[in-house]
C-alpha cells in the first residue's frame, strides 16, 4: 500500500536537500524526487519496527547442539 504525502510534507523536505545541495539553479524535481524516496524510506522502516521483524539471526540459531 503506497502513502500519499501531503504536498507541503514534501515541498519541506525538498526544499532542506535543496539547501544542503548548495542551493543550485535549475532541476527543482531532482530534489522533489528526494524527498519523496526519503520518506518512503522512513514509512518503509517504522513499518518494518512496528512489526517487529528481527533482521539479524538470533545467535542460538548457529550453535552447534
Amino acid at each position: 500500500m503506497t502513502k500519499a504525502y501531503r504536498h507541503d510534507e514534501i515541498a519541506r523536505l525538498a526544499y532542506e536537500l535543496w539547501e544542503r545541495r548548495g542551493r543550485p539553479l535549475g532541476s527543482p524535481e531532482v530534489d522533489w524526487y528526494a524527498a519523496e524516496s526519503a520518506l518512503r524510506v522512513r514509512d518503509s522502516q517504522e513499518q518494518f519496527s512496528l512489526l517487529s521483524v528481527r533482521l539479524e539471526p538470533e545467535e542460538s540459531s548457529y550453535r552447534e547442539p
